[in-house]
């Protein structure tokens, strides 16, 4: 059976809304316009993504991806602005554990979608520690030495992201052997 290409559709439409929100950043638009504008425009993309995953045949994996991502980063942009959750983080050094865990979160329902996929279930998970980690010490849960102590051991990550490699290159072959 012959494999179709798609059309990297995501990065483009990603890139479109941040070249919109540089845009509107270069003519000094009222900020309120790109608070209000932003997060919504992510949900959108997210919903067409979802809508390319079930309406467009061949389906990828990868659109429930980027579809879970877009719609959590939008969602998340949302509720942060109007001080509805972490209100008082300010500044991407407190708040990169959030998109850590929405990367990881979107990678976990990917593997959902794609039981076989097993690199998207341990990128998963080690995208969701590193994140849960890092919120705790940005939120206080987590003292400096504690978070120093566990950040000494982020090699544990790239072993498991190996054997994560390893474990889907196996089942593939196995797979391809079956048929």
């Amino acid at each position: 059976m012959e494999k179709r290409h798609r059309a990297p559709i995501v990065p483009g439409l990603l890139l479109i809304l941040l070249g919109l929100w540089f845009l509107g950043r270069q003519l000094e638009l009222p900020l309120f316009v790109a608070q209000l504008l932003w997060p919504w425009l992510l949900i959108g993309v997210g919903v067409i993504i979802w809508a390319r995953y079930i309406f467009v045949p061949p389906r990828s994996s990868d659109d429930v991806f980027w579809g879970v991502g877009t719609i959590l980063g939008g969602a998340f942009l949302l509720v942060w602005q109007n001080g509805l959750f972490l209100s008082d983080l300010r500044g991407w050094d407190k708040l990169w554990p959030i998109l850590v865990l929405i990367i990881g979160v979107s990678a976990l329902v990917q593997w959902v979608f794609a039981i076989r996929n097993w690199g998207a279930l341990i990128f998963g998970l080690a995208a969701g520690a590193v994140g849960v980690a890092g919120l705790s010490y940005t939120l206080g849960v987590m003292d400096w030495q504690t978070a120093w102590s566990i950040g000494r051991f982020w090699p544990v990550l790239v072993i498991i992201a190996g054997l994560g490699i390893l474990i889907e290159g196996v089942s593939r072959r196995k797979r391809r052997e079956d048929e």
